[in-house]
């Protein structure tokens, strides 16, 4: 009792002793303190009160300026690496000198990642929202689902809101919900969706949308047919995007092409397809690079390079990722990566990589 007494008495931090006496520090003083600490000093000092906490974690002003300038340090490759069955999964930084490495063990499956946050799916059916630089995790509301489902993470840029949405898959009597972060009303909201069909893992969010790809079944025969949807996280709509049928096939990828959408396509060599204002117009062709069908696992970096890598591996394989600069014409490939010390071996014989390129920081709070 005395020793809680004790505490209670203790200063605030934003307070300093001096000549027997407190000085308050003021707010916008310890704002900009805390702001010349790097992002793991902050991920620790978010314990220290709920003042430094509320600061890191929930002012807006404060967090943004922990993401930009994220951005604007050295970019650093990120990657995911989960075992077949998702029980395991991790996240891995590595410099382009490849000196700096970090490893992060994420607490569920991995299924789509978005400014700094990841979605993952947990085997009981739960969405599980992480923040890998608070170490964070938040549960969201559990579901009376069936277990053929997906989710995906969306952002509004305007309300700055993120949104989960949930999509049922084969079933039509299964309503789409979302779960909007941050909002008092802890509960999934049930929304109108579309008929019934087959989401796509590879989902990207850009300008407040969502795409992603679906497959519907012919009903003629066994083959399946594949869509482009989109979902406004603002206007919780969906709506059909038009693209070429060409694009339309399980080789095709989608991508963030530096604030734009865009396809790849490995059926021949690379292309890509950057859908613009007035329809799909193809920027880059290479004919030069011959992609296995294993490596699926493709992203873009804000500087425009390519990044393809293999997505299924085994523990003794090496770690690969080819970067393409159409600029320059030529391919940087990175080899020799320690794949022991990112992903535990004698567990699983298998495993699968997607690559984050310019991953951000970000000290949001969950909930």
């Amino acid at each position: 009792m005395m020793k809680r007494r004790r505490e209670e008495t203790l200063p605030s931090p934003t307070r300093r002793l001096r000549h027997g006496g407190d000085i308050e520090i003021p707010l916008d003083v310890t704002v900009e303190i805390l702001k010349k600490l790097p992002t793991k000093s902050l991920a620790r000092c978010q314990f220290v009160s709920k003042e430094w906490s509320s600061i890191i974690t929930m002012r807006r002003d404060f967090i943004d300026f922990v993401m930009n300038r994220s951005l604007a340090q050295p970019k650093r490759d990120a990657y995911f690496l989960a075992s077949v069955d998702y029980r395991e999964c991790y996240l891995t930084f590595l410099s382009s000198t490849h000196q700096d490495k970090e490893t992060i063990l994420i607490p569920k499956g991995f299924r789509h990642y978005l400014r700094g946050l990841v979605c993952c799916w947990s085997k009981s059916g739960r969405v599980v929202l992480y923040n890998p630089t608070t170490r964070r995790s938040l549960y969201l509301p559990k579901k009376k689902t069936i277990h053929m489902e997906t989710s995906f993470i969306g952002y509004d840029p305007l309300e700055k809101q993120y949104k989960v949405l949930f999509l049922p898959k084969y079933n039509p009597e299964q309503p789409c919900q979302l779960f909007t972060l941050g909002e008092t009303n802890t509960k999934w909201k049930s929304i109108q969706g579309v008929e019934s069909h087959h989401p796509l893992q590879g989902a990207v969010c850009i300008n407040g949308k969502i795409y992603y790809q679906a497959g519907i079944a012919d009903q003629y025969d066994s083959t399946s047919l594949y869509i482009l949807m989109s979902f406004d996280v603002r206007s919780e709509e969906f709506h059909n995007v038009d693209a070429p049928k060409t694009l339309m096939d399980y080789r095709s990828y989608l991508i963030n092409f530096q604030g734009k959408l865009g396809f790849v396509c490995c059926e021949k060599g690379v292309e890509i397809w950057v859908m613009e204002t007035q329809g799909w117009s193809k920027i880059i062709f290479s004919d030069q690079m011959n992609v296995p069908k294993s490596w699926c696992s493709i992203s873009v970096t804000s500087g425009g390079e390519i990044v393809i890598a293999r997505c299924w591996y085994r523990t003794k394989d090496e770690l690969d990722a080819f970067y393409y600069d159409p600029k320059q014409k030529f391919m940087r490939l990175m080899r020799n990566v320690d794949l022991e010390s990112i992903y535990p071996k004698g567990r699983h014989t298998d495993c699968i990589l997607w690559t984050v390129p310019d991953y951000v920081e970000n000290t949001m709070r969950l909930y």
